[in-house]
């Protein structure tokens, strides 16, 4: 049997079904593959982890917790083939084989527990695939092409044609793998809009962005940049605009002190909550640690699944958020035992907090009471989510100061770690929960308004915003820039938008005389996950011609669209605009945002990563070994309603 198969975007997923396709199709003499693998940037590293990239944009997970390959961990019907995580294959001496002089530098001085820059991860993802491509079975052959699909259709006996934007002809093949990864995010009508109000009074606008894919030379010293958002990429861009720019950091006994260059632009910024993201807590747990469930057990995900299915979804917010609430309050609670009582009994602590907290909600307090713990150290999420609480502020240097003794107090946290500190051992407890959460609402588990209300606009950000910040560092930068004053924060309410006056402003609805101008203004996010709103011509393609549909969730006459391309269960076929299958057309990963979610997540050795054990289901489905056709195991997430094809 000869298989000619294409992986479209060879980012890290697409890379993951590349070597599951080599190691299944090993020792298989009844099997001949060819694959054809396109990357519009960046074959291996794609393009948010391309090598090239400035070193100073960091990921948010440390080395030792990063890899590419099976262990015994994973479960899967295909061959574990172990391999080195990104701290392994630097401690090997893998920087000896790194051409870049400062990559070289960075890896052959990275601790196991410290945050390689995603420019050393995208050499790393570059070495995984020399790899594999070195050692192919002799039944395997690769085709790589650094070239953006434009369109795939199905042409004579179930083969797929494959149409690149550059190469000169189409490929044909018998099954695609859609790994597409981040998308380019299309202009909406305010997007739209400020950029043409820029271009009328020559100011600058950046729409929301992978911040290594902005050309910000155009960004000079004597101007205001105003930034709406202060999560993962407005501390990217704050990197980039300053030390970026010559600036320099120096620890003195006083802390961490910032030396502008001259170079800088004035920076303020600011977001509804007013407050950065919290920072990550210092890794204590090492490479496998993690918090073991108490109560989103597989016991109750069975349970929690089996209700989805005979109630025809869950409500979150009733049922799921509870037990991860009750699974955070638990892990804060002993933790905080820990520290302040290190002789008591902690186990017998931890079985009558279990109890307690399961079924006798109401006797929490005396219980706390009974072990030394107040009323201040509580557990709530109000404090958490919003750690200014309701407070209004006189002036912009009140906030600064309110807003100083707050990241001081979480850098402070960061660096207790997040398994001595009750606050940073809570929040990272919500990380290690992403694949329990996802076991109960993947695949339209969760009914449509509960899906939009309570997952969709409170969970998911509130997850990022508490459990997926950045590297302590980052704060202990931003606190620097702010006392040098090349940055300002401007306070809770903020929001910065086009002014009649020819220019752009904000303020921030919480702090009396915080009004600001610029002629500069980024909104500092990416693109929303999934496909709605994206500029990829294929996605644009796929959706016009109804090969591919948008999910939606259809629960009791409520309809909420995802946002995600619509699949299958594994082996995540596309669904097309009449509800069927492809029967050879895949698609993972981040496009598939909402049918599944926290796509964007990576892999951990030693956990049993969800992501690897797709991705060979995947491979093992495009090979003919497993493949099921499209038979009633495999069907389209529930609640999703079909729709008529798109009239043309």
């Amino acid at each position: 049997m000869i298989r000619e198969i294409a992986i479209v975007g060879l980012g890290p997923r697409g890379l993951s079904v590349l070597e599951r396709i080599a190691e299944n199709s090993r020792h298989r003499d009844d099997l001949r593959v060819v694959v054809h693998a396109f990357d519009s940037e960046s074959p291996g590293a794609g393009s948010v982890w391309r090598p090239s990239q400035s070193r100073r944009l960091l990921m948010n997970t440390v080395a030792s917790q990063i890899t590419l390959f099976t262990d015994p961990s994973v479960r899967c019907d295909g061959p574990i083939v172990p391999g080195p995580s990104l701290y392994d294959w630097i401690s090997r001496g893998a920087s000896v084989e790194i051409d870049d002089e400062e990559l070289r530098a960075e890896a052959s001085g990275l601790a196991p527990d410290e945050y390689p820059s995603r420019a050393l991860y995208g050499r790393y993802l570059h070495w995984v695939l020399d790899r594999i491509r070195s050692g192919l079975p002799s039944n395997v052959r690769l085709r790589t092409y650094t070239d953006r699909v434009q369109a795939t259709a199905v042409v004579e006996s179930g083969r797929y044609v494959v149409v690149p934007a550059q190469r000169g002809r189409a490929v044909t093949v018998d099954r695609i793998v859609l790994a597409l990864g981040h998308l380019p995010g299309g202009l909406g009508e305010r997007e739209r809009n400020l950029q043409a109000f820029a271009t009328t009074y020559g100011l600058t606008y950046v729409p929301p962005a992978n911040p290594a894919d902005v050309r910000l030379d155009r960004v000079g010293p004597e101007q205001t940049v105003l930034m709406n958002g202060l999560g993962l990429n407005f501390f990217d861009y704050l990197s980039l605009l300053t030390s970026g720019r010559g600036g320099s950091f120096e620890r003195t006994g006083e802390g961490l002190v910032y030396h502008p260059s001259g170079a800088e632009p004035t920076i303020v910024a600011g977001s509804r909550r007013g407050v950065p993201y919290h920072a990550r807590g210092k890794n204590q747990k090492g490479v496998v640690g993690r918090h073991t469930p108490r109560f989103l057990t597989s016991e109750t995900i069975t349970k929690l699944r089996s209700r989805a299915r005979e109630l025809g979804g869950l409500d979150f917010g009733a049922e799921v958020w509870p037990l991860i609430t009750n699974e955070v309050a638990f892990v804060h609670y002993r933790a905080l035992l820990r520290k302040r009582f290190p002789h008591a009994d902690h186990e017998v602590f931890a079985c009558g907090l279990e109890t307690v907290l399961r079924h006798r909600q109401d006797r929490l307090r005396p219980f706390l009471r009974a072990h030394g713990i107040g009323a201040e150290d509580e557990w709530s999420w109000e404090r958490i989510s919003r750690p200014l609480g309701e407070r209004s502020f006189d002036s912009p240097d009140d906030f600064t100061c309110a807003l100083l003794d707050h990241l001081r107090e979480d850098l402070d946290n960061a660096y207790d770690g997040n398994v001595d500190n009750p606050l940073k051992a809570a929040l990272d407890a919500m990380r290690d929960l992403r694949n329990e959460v996802r076991q109960v609402v993947d695949h339209g588990q969760v009914r449509a308004l509960s899906h939009r209300d309570r997952l969709a606009r409170f969970y998911t950000p509130l997850n990022a915003f508490v459990s997926i910040g950045p590297p302590p560092r980052r704060v202990e930068e931003l606190i620097a820039l702010i006392e040098s004053g090349t940055v300002t924060v401007a306070g809770p309410g903020f929001s910065a938008a086009a002014d009649s006056r020819g220019c752009f402003s904000g303020s921030a609805s919480a702090v009396r005389g915080s009004e600001y101008t610029g002629d500069v203004l980024i909104d500092a996010r990416l693109p929303d996950p999934g496909v709605v709103g994206s500029d990829d011509p294929l996605v644009r393609y796929l959706l016009d011609t109804g090969t591919g549909r948008r999910h939606v969730l259809n629960t009791g006459g409520v309809e909420h669209t995802t946002g995600g391309l619509e699949v299958t269960e594994r082996p995540y076929r596309l669904v097309d605009s009449s509800g069927e299958p492809n029967p050879g057309l895949h698609a993972f990963g981040v496009p598939t945002e909402g049918v599944h979610w926290a796509t964007a997540a990576g892999v951990r050795p030693g956990l049993d990563s969800v992501i690897l054990g797709d991705a060979d289901a995947i491979a093992r489905s495009v090979l003919g070994i497993d493949d099921t056709g499209t038979d009633a195991r495999e069907r389209s997430p529930a609640g999703a309603r079909p729709r008529p094809a798109p009239v043309h």
